[in-house]
């Protein structure tokens, strides 16, 4: 497994200098900055490329409340709220702003992030904003129609810390989507021409959660609406779900002597989980098609240093 240690951080001193107030900078005098690290496992970055980075880009969120109060529903992102950080080598990640512990053992605070931030920063979903109360959630998030441009999200929290915290944070990363490739048995005689998803809700809201969150799908799609088309190569990135009874594959295929085909495939009832990788291997000479559960790494580590 290829793993890559990332660093963010909030500096402190000269460099903080041109993204603190003055303010800013007699707050956070004596007090130490909060660092971020992480370790980054193998993930998918549209039509099965693997990636070594988290996107050049992650955000934060964090939350500042009264010692043992936390609920989940009451609090708000009010400590860091879209904090984004970039990196041109990612390698070194660096925040716009300063961020410090409170040095307070009355509080404490708990921090979610998600990447890459570009893919939950443009046209497609919005977050809940800085004023909501609860965990943050990510709204109207819909599946792009061309498969290059479907982004491995992840997303992830922490446990609850001090205020007067001394040692690392821990930010366990994991991958919010599901992930469905296709593959051709050994007799199979014949060529794919296509692959395509139809009747697949497609939209979304994305829940965090201190256990993992989870989705709710929007309605099924009308017929013919946001069909999803590729080939043999293509891995495609969908959001979980149980799948309604009217979706479906269907597979163009020519055989050994250049005749074409046309096999579906039901999908209704099945389950995609959140994390998971479902390889359906397609067998022209028996015309069938068969899912398999596949490994997916799930889990990415990610420290936050003082």
């Amino acid at each position: 497994m290829k793993k890559i240690l990332l660093y963010v951080f909030a500096l402190a001193g000269m460099m903080a200098l041109s993204s603190c107030s003055s303010n800013e900078e007699e707050q956070s005098a004596g007090k130490r900055p909060i660092v971020f690290g992480s370790v980054l496992a193998d993930v998918y970055e549209g039509r099965a490329t693997l990636a070594t980075n988290l996107g050049g880009s992650i955000g934060i969120m964090g939350y500042l409340y009264t010692k043992d109060s936390w609920t989940g529903t009451t609090e708000t992102p009010n400590f860091m709220y879209k904090e984004l950080a970039t990196s041109a080598n990612n390698t070194t990640w660096t925040t716009a702003n300063g961020f410090f512990w409170p040095d307070d053992n009355t509080k404490q605070l708990r921090f979610f992030a998600y990447a890459p931030a570009s893919a939950f920063a443009g046209s497609n979903g919005v977050f809940t904003t800085k004023a909501t109360q609860g965990m943050p959630r990510f709204l109207g998030y819909t599946v792009p129609t061309n498969n290059a441009e479907q982004v491995d999200l992840m997303f992830g929290e922490s446990a609850e810390y001090l205020g007067t915290s001394t040692g690392g944070v821990t930010i366990n990363f994991h991958h919010i989507l599901s992930a469905i490739s296709f593959s051709l048995s050994a007799n199979s005689a014949g060529t794919i021409q296509s692959i395509k998803f139809k009747g697949v809700p497609y939209e979304g809201t994305y829940s965090a959660s201190i256990t993992g969150g989870e989705w709710t799908v929007s309605p099924v799609p009308g017929t013919g609406a946001n069909e999803y088309s590729g080939g043999l190569s293509a891995v495609f990135l969908m959001i979980p779900q149980t799948l309604p009874s009217t979706a479906y594959l269907e597979v163009a295929y020519t055989d050994g002597n250049s005749n074409g085909h046309t096999l579906t495939y039901s999908l209704g009832g099945i389950t995609w989980q959140m994390g998971k990788k479902y390889d359906y291997t397609i067998n022209i000479a028996e015309n069938t098609i068969t899912p398999t559960i596949v490994a997916w790494d799930t889990t990415i580590s990610s420290e936050v240093e003082l």
